[in-house]
């Protein structure tokens, strides 16, 4: 079966540059300025054309606020521009006021007292201006957060509503990565941030051509909430703009290809391979087992946590909550590790029910199905005692593949630069130039 691994066009005008180590660096122009101040390179640079090719079908990125939305209120400092699927115009809606959004029961969307009979709507704030919304979710109104771009809005069956911002890819890495680091970060761990955020979405992009929308809002993806006006939204946009275009790339039989760059908030001491999640993290920079003490500097429970005791008909209703077929296997009796690295962080789990049945599972997705904040980690021993099961001797936060976000932090307070932590963590990765 053929695997589909997104590649960088090379050509004369392409620009990459290795991460340091690399051999002899040459004088060059503005681009490798802007490279070698992020390898922090001793030796130079190296020699940048004039010009440079978009490798990539770069366009906006779409996200997935949300696709079980009942209503939502929206306003915008602008008049709000309407236009319906087929791109006809659909009126407008006065600046600063907000309205009621919501399914009208006939197949369209009801803005304030007015109906409109399309399968989706676009809404854009005028002159380019952010629109502001709150969602309604069991009853609960979220905070209001606001949005750059577009929102595309699709009526759904049973009075639900689907949400997608359309979104400028540099503006979105801004966002991104003020809420994926800490805000004490060091300004080079925030630029090595926006280049593994980059490099993520545009993986996303290139494999999910065809899809109403690219990655998700949350951190099933990367954790986005629009714009962040503060301290630490500035600085996560100057790092977006100081890493401009820039991403990370293997080499693949002489091309230069993406990769699925994850990362966790601490590994707690060495890193684990992608191999696990199938062909895409089977990759040299997601190799796992590289060892690291710089994450040890994470505050609370992140590097080190447990004991966790749960109740064994508590894991059961949280499994089946997010996988109903293993309804068959009747109430837990038993949960234990199947499978473990060598150096001892579990992979695989088998759990026993009352019906005598077992079921094998990824450590991770049983993490996730838990409560990942719960447990931290699948770096752990794992106990069943009566009708408990006892999760002890944890490391780190997080599922541990590629970067580690405290450890960045560390290897930054050290004085290492944005790209030399990045090759850390990503063996055999370089930095490219893709727009």
């Amino acid at each position: 079966m053929m695997v589909y691994k997104p590649r960088l066009r090379r050509g004369s005008s392409d620009v990459t540059h290795s991460l340091p180590g690399t051999p002899t660096a040459r004088s060059g122009r503005l681009l490798g300025v802007l490279l070698t101040c992020l390898a922090g390179c001793e030796r130079g640079h190296a020699e940048a054309p004039s010009g440079t090719a978009a490798p990539l079908p770069l366009r906006d990125v779409r996200v997935l606020l949300g696709n079980d939305i009942p209503r939502m209120r929206l306003r915008c400092p602008r008049p709000l521009i309407v236009t319906d699927d087929s791109n006809q115009p659909q009126g407008s809606v006065p600046a600063t006021e907000s309205i009621l959004v919501e399914p009208d029961g006939a197949g369209g969307l009801r803005l304030g007292e007015r109906s409109i009979r399309a399968s989706r709507i676009l809404l854009r704030g005028g002159e380019g201006s952010p629109i502001s919304l709150a969602l309604e979710r069991e009853g609960e109104w979220s905070v209001e957060l606001t949005y750059p771009g577009a929102l595309h809005l699709r009526p759904l069956d049973a009075g639900l509503m689907e949400l997608i911002n359309e979104v400028d890819l540099e503006h979105y890495v801004g966002c991104v990565v003020a809420n994926e680091v800490w805000p004490t970060f060091e300004t080079e761990a925030f630029r090595g941030q926006a280049i593994v955020t980059r490099t993520f979405v545009l993986y996303q992009m290139t494999r999910r051509p065809d899809a109403a929308y690219d990655v998700l809002a949350t951190q099933g993806s990367q954790v986005y909430r629009g714009v962040r006006e503060d301290a630490v939204g500035q600085k996560a946009a100057q790092a977006a703009e100081y890493t401009r275009g820039i991403v990370l790339t293997f080499s693949d039989r002489g091309e230069d290809r993406l990769f699925c760059t994850y990362f966790s908030a601490a590994c707690g001491g060495e890193s684990q391979s992608a191999k696990l999640l199938g062909p895409e993290g089977d990759v040299p920079p997601l190799q796992g087992g590289v060892r690291c003490d710089y994450c040890e500097i994470a505050p609370g429970d992140a590097y080190r946590w447990g004991p966790v005791r749960l109740a064994l008909e508590d894991v059961t209703s949280r499994l089946l909550a997010r996988y109903p077929e293993m309804e068959s296997l009747g109430p837990l009796v038993s949960i234990a590790a199947s499978e473990k690295t060598s150096t001892g962080r579990v992979v695989s789990l088998r759990l026993t029910g009352a019906t005598g049945q077992t079921h094998d599972m990824l450590a991770e997705r049983f993490r996730l199905a838990v409560g990942a904040n719960l447990l931290r980690s699948t770096d752990c021993t794992i106990r069943t005692v009566g009708s408990d099961v006892i999760f002890e001797n944890g490391k780190g936060f997080g599922h541990g593949l590629g970067l580690c976000q405290w450890g960045m932090q560390g290897q930054a307070l050290s004085g290492r630069q944005a790209a030399e932590i990045l090759r850390f963590y990503y063996p055999g990765a370089k930095l490219t130039r893709a727009y």
